[in-house]
């Protein structure tokens, strides 16, 4: 029996094979669909195979699915944001003296509350200088946040490190 494009496109679909693995299965068994996905299924060839049967090995592109590379790229974008606003929201933003807090959010609030509100936060944020305030940014140990270690502003950064003076306690 001769295999048709459409049995190979759509083997290639429900399998998630390359074309050659698709012909030659149909080929092997006279262009019967079912068979051959048994037989597939049956070599671990198939995308509902066991997962530790073929790791790693990336999809086959259909000739009329798209664009599906950018899906992983988005995957790791999310990831990487997820990351990076966990870090954030365990860093602290703290007004205050060295003997008391009046202000301690976690940084994500912080952001979000300047952002929205950000005529009235710029005259807000210079405010506590005015009475002796200060306002400083902790990560999750409790030390000061080096802005500098973190984005490297400058080529020649070897300068010693401060002492933990100005640490709010």
């Amino acid at each position: 029996m001769a295999v048709s494009l459409e049995k190979i496109d759509m083997l290639m679909e429900r399998a998630n094979i390359s074309y050659k693995e698709a012909k030659d299965a149909l080929e092997m068994h006279d262009g019967d669909m079912v068979e051959a996905l048994i037989y597939l299924e049956a070599s671990n060839k198939t995308a509902y195979a066991k997962p530790s049967s073929r790791p790693n090995r990336p999809p086959h592109p259909h000739p009329y699915a798209g664009n599906r590379g950018n899906h992983r790229q988005n995957n790791d974008f999310f990831e990487d944001m997820k990351k990076f606003f966990a870090k954030m929201h365990k860093t602290s933003f703290i007004v205050g003296n060295k003997e008391k807090r009046v202000l301690d959010i976690p940084l994500t609030i912080a952001a979000i509350l300047i952002l929205f509100t950000m005529p009235v936060s710029i005259f807000l944020l210079i405010v506590p200088y005015l009475f002796g305030y200060k306002i400083s940014i902790l990560d999750n140990e409790g030390k000061n946040f080096n802005f500098e270690k973190t984005f490297q502003f400058g080529e020649d950064k070897k300068e010693t490190p401060k002492s933990n003076e100005d640490r709010m306690e």
